[in-house]
């Protein structure tokens, strides 16, 4: 399994990587709210705005490991680093 987060400022970007790592399929959640120490908060209100989107998906090996290796290539970018993106691998067994 494999989760991303990032500022909804690159969102589609990331959705494209995982279009074109040929991912079956992901779950989004849209407007999610965070804190990081060290970093900008984002709340989404006038004060803090701003908001991050959270992907989820479960695939072939293949496909995850072509989504991570563009992820990392996108973060060496001054844009998407500014932005913030995160990915984290977990294991997942199917249950139903």
């Amino acid at each position: 399994m494999l989760w991303v987060i990032c500022n909804e400022s690159i969102a589609e970007d990331v959705r494209d990587v995982l279009e074109g790592n040929g991912v079956s399929g992901y779950t989004i959640w849209r407007e999610v709210l965070g804190a990081h120490i060290g970093h900008k908060t984002h709340w989404g209100d006038a004060i803090f705005p701003g908001h991050n989107w959270t992907f989820m998906t479960v695939d072939e090996e293949e496909h995850i490991n072509g989504v991570i290796q563009r992820l990392r290539e996108m973060k060496r970018e001054d844009r998407y680093h500014r932005a913030g993106i995160k990915a984290y691998i977990q294991d997942a067994d199917a249950a139903v």
